[in-house]
């Protein structure tokens, strides 16, 4: 097995790069690419949508392009749940808010899953500075806001969540008709406003917060935030 990494140039902290620098073994493959994580994922989109290309080769992506990780994903969701329950004998179960950092959405996905599968527990998406996911739940905006910005969090440094379409068309009742024709009409305007319907329905099961680095680099740098 060959593993081949793409690392954003620039975009990652010193140590992130070392991680995945050091490995040096004959089968890792570390290539430094331009371009954020959004533009990155593009190419590797396209490798596993040429079905022949993906088979011959024997494809396997370790992000959640990769259905089996967002399985995994779901199974952490209900050994958390049961570690915070002090006792699975109540009726009904107590609730859980988890909240959930949220770039590409594939967590969220998974615990949301879990939630439909009957796991009493509150999903809370939380954000940084690219906040297309956070006005997705808040306003039904799924839309780009100009450019990815640079962050602290740069794993959650991503404008296009392909992660929603999974979970939109988990919303729709399955409705794969509707998901396609939305999110073709993204992928071609980057801008897309959720049916009044869809949208409603995503609330009633998500919520969601921003969170920006501004707050603790103010507090470092003056000790008082006003």
């Amino acid at each position: 097995m060959d593993i081949f990494v793409l690392l954003p140039k620039d975009l990652c902290s010193q140590i992130q790069e070392l991680q995945m620098t050091t490995v040096i073994e004959e089968n890792v493959h570390v290539f430094i690419a331009h371009g954020n994580s959004d533009e990155i994922d593009e190419p590797i989109k396209e490798l596993f949508a040429d079905a022949d290309f993906a088979r011959k080769y024997n494809l396997m992506s370790l992000n959640s392009i990769n259905w089996s990780r967002i399985m995994v994903q779901i199974a952490h969701y209900f050994y958390a749940y049961f570690q915070c329950t002090p006792s699975m004998d109540m009726t009904p179960l107590p609730a859980v808010e988890i909240v959930v950092p949220t770039g590409g959405g594939g967590n969220l996905t998974a615990g949301y899953i879990a939630q439909q599968m009957g796991l009493p527990i509150q999903l809370v998406a939380v954000v940084n500075n690219n906040d297309i996911i956070h006005r997705t739940i808040q306003h039904g905006d799924f839309s780009f806001s100009g450019s990815v910005k640079s962050t602290l969090a740069s794993a959650m440094d991503i404008q296009e969540p392909y992660n929603m379409e999974r979970i939109l068309w988990l919303l729709s009742d399955c409705d794969g008709s509707l998901i396609k024709t939305l999110m073709e009409q993204f992928y071609m305007s980057k801008n897309l406003t959720l049916p009044e319907g869809l949208h409603r329905k995503q609330t009633q099961v998500l919520f969601s917060t921003h969170l920006s680095s501004k707050v603790p680099r103010c507090h470092a740098q003056s000790k008082t935030c006003s």
